[in-house]
């Protein structure tokens, strides 16, 4: 190889003989590092991104398979709830529903709680600062502060002008009537739901949009009468309590129920609890002679007392040790008629101890008085029957005490023993006319009738005069009887009681009255007893409801030979 020579520089050849040898000329790759280095971010960049989408779609299938879905409640909805009206038999509206303001805020978008909560409890007296602060301090983004507004109180807390809060629009349950059959009607929470009376009874067909409107057997025009007889009447007697019912005896329908004290089916959280309860259906008593009736059926199906004979009332008569007393004492044996019409306890004492207990609470059976009333009510109590039933039991049965029944109860029982001995349920709807309905046999036909000929003669000749409303032939019961209190009758603390029915040529209608711990008033004379206020009350209600559900007054004349006519039949 030929050997090459050192290159110098011309200026430096000249200067000597040293000669400065020139750098060998280096070259490297550096595009070629700067796209190694890339590719290495490029698959660092994918494995990175590799590993969190399958984070991520570890993470979805772990909640869509293995978790149990959270439940997302959702803000409430402008979205009006739907609710049937309820209206009387004649289309008379009782409840229907009416759309109004209700207040809510959002916590996330309060700024000062303290602040917010005293305009709110200034514009609204009624609430409560402390909760309204809690609600306003929760953690949510929805509270009710206040629900179903009236306009004015919507405009108040319009000019508030607070930023968290809102309007939502709400129905609200309304009964135009207020007081009047409240504890038939029932009501409903805020949310629309029914907790008593007829709103919870049919509460699931009430929301069914397909139900237009529930008709209900009530008549308010009965019902309005009897609520004010029965108010006047705890007025003057001072009673505790009273309740009352107006039955159809031939189909059931319960045409107008009360109890008293009463409640506002619109606010009745504003009411004593007291004031709640439905006494003619859900309040057991010991009711007294008013239970004679269904004793003298008895007489007549077991045939225990002879065509004429005289019960030996007017002597003493024991039974285990205890002495039955007759609050009118006869001193002359009676006939059977005259131990209902005089309301004799040793008269209905025997026949019910010759009859014996086997029939007895066999036919108290029939008559429903064992159980329950089966209407469509919740509010319905069961009896309070005897532990053991002795003879003794048997004998005070006989004139109502030793065992509790609603009011209803022996409503449904004496209309069985009017209406040709058929027991029929009691029903709050309007039953179609010519229409089936459930029924059976209980007594026969001619017991039937002659207990209405027995019931009639009572108010004419016995303890039922107050009741007897010239032309329409009033039927009827008294029933006086003591509380059963700490172990003892207390003589001074009654119930009382009054059975009606009319008019006595076809009896169709029952009135019964009951009042709790009634005090005699000035024109009793001292007394307390049935005769003295029970049965003016049920006179009084006869009187204005007849005519109303038609039932026309009969001369003099034809009373006096329908009298006749009953005496002659089987005294």
């Amino acid at each position: 190889m030929k050997k090459l020579k050192d290159i110098a520089l011309p200026e430096f050849e000249q200067n000597g003989p040293s000669f400065v040898t020139a750098s060998r000329l280096s070259a490297e790759d550096k595009e070629f590092v700067f796209i190694r280095q890339a590719r290495v971010r490029i698959i660092m960049g994918v494995c990175i991104f590799a590993l969190v989408l399958f984070l991520l779609i570890s993470r979805l299938a772990e909640i869509s398979m293995f978790r149990t879905p959270r439940v997302f409640t959702p803000m409430p909805s402008n979205v009006a709830k739907y609710r049937a009206d309820i209206v009387d038999r004649n289309g008379e509206l009782l409840a229907t529903n009416l759309d109004t303001y209700s207040l809510y805020a959002d916590p996330k978008e309060v700024w000062d709680a303290v602040a917010s909560t005293e305009a709110l409890t200034a514009a609204f007296p009624d609430l409560d600062a402390a909760i309204v602060e809690g609600l306003l301090n929760e953690d949510k983004q929805f509270v009710w502060i206040k629900r179903n507004l009236t306009p004015r109180e919507r405009q108040a807390a319009f000019a508030l002008g607070l930023p968290e809060l809102g309007f939502r629009i709400e129905p609200r349950r309304v009964y135009p009537r207020g007081r009047l059959a409240a504890h038939i009607l029932g009501h409903t929470d805020r949310d629309l739901i029914g907790i008593a009376g007829a709103e919870k009874a049919f509460d699931a067909e009430l929301r069914q949009v397909e139900t237009q409107v529930k008709y209900l057997s009530l008549d308010m025009r009965a019902q309005f009468i009897l609520e004010d007889e029965l108010r006047a009447g705890m007025e003057k007697y001072k009673a505790d309590a009273a309740s009352g019912i107006v039955l159809n005896v031939k189909n059931g329908e319960i045409l107008a129920l009360a109890s008293m004290p009463d409640y506002d089916a619109n606010q009745p959280g504003a009411e004593m609890p007291d004031n709640l309860l439905n006494r003619a259906s859900m309040q057991p008593y010991e009711l007294g002679s008013t239970f004679k009736p269904v004793t003298m059926a008895l007489a007549y199906e077991t045939g225990v007392v002879a065509k004429g004979e005289k019960l030996p009332v007017q002597n003493k008569l024991v039974v285990r040790k205890k002495s039955i007393r007759d609050d009118h004492p006869s001193p002359v044996a009676l006939g059977i008629w005259d131990v209902l019409a005089k309301s004799s306890n040793k008269g209905s004492a025997i026949i019910a101890l010759r009859a014996g207990r086997e029939k007895q609470e066999d036919l108290l059976g029939r008559l429903g008085l064992l159980s329950r009333v089966p209407f469509e009510l919740h509010e319905s109590a069961a009896p309070i029957l005897p532990q053991e039933w002795q003879n003794l039991t048997t004998a005070t049965i006989a004139y109502g005490h030793g065992i509790n029944v609603t009011p209803l109860a022996l409503s449904v029982a004496t209309a069985t023993l009017l209406n040709g001995g058929y027991y029929i349920e009691p029903t709050i709807l309007k039953r179609p006319e010519g229409g089936l309905y459930p029924k059976r046999r209980a007594v026969s036909p001619e017991i039937s009738r002659t207990i209405v000929d027995m019931m009639r003669y009572v108010v004419t000749d016995g303890t039922g005069g107050n009741a007897d409303i010239s032309g329409y032939e009033v039927m009827g019961k008294t029933g006086t009887a003591e509380k059963f209190i700490d172990g003892a009758y207390v003589t001074n603390r009654l119930v009382t009681s009054f059975s009606a029915a009319f008019p006595h040529r076809d009896p169709n209608y029952l009135v019964f009255i009951v009042y709790d711990e009634p005090k005699a008033a000035a024109d009793t004379y001292g007394f307390a007893g049935a005769g003295w206020n029970a049965a003016r009350t049920a006179g009084a209600v006869v009187e204005r409801i007849a005519p109303i559900l038609g039932v026309s007054r009969t001369t003099k004349l034809a009373e006096v030979e329908a009298k006749s006519a009953s005496i002659g039949g089987g005294r």
